[in-house]
């Protein structure tokens, strides 16, 4: 079938124009869709497109395979008959962009899906402001002059460094690749200092967090309530508490709904029968910390009973639920408003941030006595230093240590 052809009439469901594989283990090799020399030639940007998810020809994601493949063709189609399309320059930003977006071999291919689309919303914003310009253009001198436009136009530090950031990690991956510009704007930007927002100080204290547990029972928000409660306890992060919705493809299985799958929140088999012990690998810190963790229940009753109420017959799928919503699982903007709601209900300050409460809970340890070791493995991290940005109350601190020089003058 000609490449013109790829448009497709229906026909054939499995037919995937431009697939191509890799690997000689049928069980695990990967398909690729590779765009036609004569498009690449041409300055389309994408060449090349790991096709997920990985398997061997004729299983059962062969249809779903099929469809990425028509998809991609068909917008390279479009592409190539746009006439005023402007080719994509290969010494311009946007080709370089383009490259580690979508390479397979890009750092960009390694990061979790959810950090992907935080890397894909700034990719935008540098192709908006930088994405026609030539790669050798971009010299120290113009870097500080976009920075300057930034800040007088009132963009905030945290926005100005997440944009240079990207700029960072794309302008490395040029290097690696051997593009003489892009590892000269790599090495000037190592030599950049960018301001980064200050570290927050404010977090919640425990009677704050059982006040919105509290309301959230009043509401009915039993699995809210409980699920604030294990954040706050076991100081989780909210993803590995509710998990997230990502864009998948719905051949993969799960819980799937509007085209998302659930992942990484809590589920029932994460819990021994006597829900004594919940076991449960940390999602951020999946590949440098790959040990799961063993949380004991039996220190917290009331966890314990509350788990007891809702658990199904079947013990299985996501534990917490948004009960509102069919019984499907929150999504991350629904528990930031339940919560900045109930805070609000119960009159509490608007600069107590859903995401506090892993910052309250290790500052509480702290001001407990529990060593920074102590504190590193309470906080699921890798390095002492993370642990540091999340354990607050330094004044606190600052006044335990005066007392206790003094303590016997």
């Amino acid at each position: 079938m000609r490449f013109k052809d790829a448009l497709w009439d229906g026909s054939d469901p499995l037919y995937a124009p431009g697939i191509s594989w890799s690997g000689k283990n049928p069980e695990r090799r990967y398909a690729h869709w590779k765009c036609p020399r004569k498009l690449v030639k041409a300055g389309y940007a994408i060449t090349k497109v790991k096709i997920e998810p990985a398997g061997h020809i004729g299983d059962e994601h062969q249809r779903a395979r099929a469809l990425m493949c028509r998809e991609l063709t068909q917008e390279a189609i479009r592409w190539s008959e746009t006439h005023d399309q402007p080719r994509v320059d290969p010494d311009t930003w946007m080709y370089l962009i383009a490259r580690y977006r979508t390479d397979e071999f890009s750092p960009f291919q390694e990061v979790k899906a959810n950090t992907k689309v935080g890397y894909l919303e700034q990719m935008k914003k540098l192709e908006e402001v930088i994405g026609h310009t030539k790669i050798a253009d971009l010299t120290y001198e113009v870097i500080k002059t976009i920075q300057k436009a930034m800040t007088d136009k009132g963009r905030s530090v945290a926005y100005i460094h997440r944009f240079f950031n990207t700029l960072r990690r794309v302008a490395r991956y040029g290097k690696a690749l051997e593009i003489e510009a892009a590892r000269k704007v790599s090495e000037i930007l190592a030599e950049i200092r960018f301001q980064n927002s200050a570290a927050r100080q404010v977090f919640p204290t425990r009677e704050q967090v059982y006040r919105i547990v509290a309301a959230a029972d009043l509401e009915g928000m039993e699995h809210y309530a409980l699920g604030i409660m294990i954040q706050y306890e076991f100081a989780l992060r909210a993803v590995d508490v509710r998990g997230q919705w990502l864009e998948t493809d719905e051949t993969e299985g799960g819980v799937i709904r509007n085209g998302k799958r659930w992942q990484d929140g809590l589920t029932w088999d994460m819990f021994d029968a006597g829900l004594t012990t919940m076991t449960k690998l940390i999602s951020k810190t999946r590949k440098s910390l790959p040990e799961p963790y063993e949380f004991d229940l039996t220190a917290i009753p009331e966890i314990q009973s509350r788990l007891l109420r809702i658990r199904p017959d079947g013990r299985m799928g996501p534990v917490i639920l948004a009960q509102r919503s069919g019984g499907f699982p929150y999504t991350s903007s629904g528990w930031s408003q339940a919560w900045a709601r109930l805070r609000k209900q119960e009159g509490l300050p608007k600069e107590l941030w859903m995401m506090d409460l892993r910052a309250g809970a290790m500052t509480e340890a702290k001001s407990l006595g529990a060593n920074p070791y102590e504190l590193r493995d309470a906080g699921q991290h890798k390095e002492m230093s993370t642990t540091d940005r999340y354990s607050r109350g330094r004044s606190q601190s600052a006044n335990n240590v005066v007392r206790l020089r003094n303590t016997g003058k």
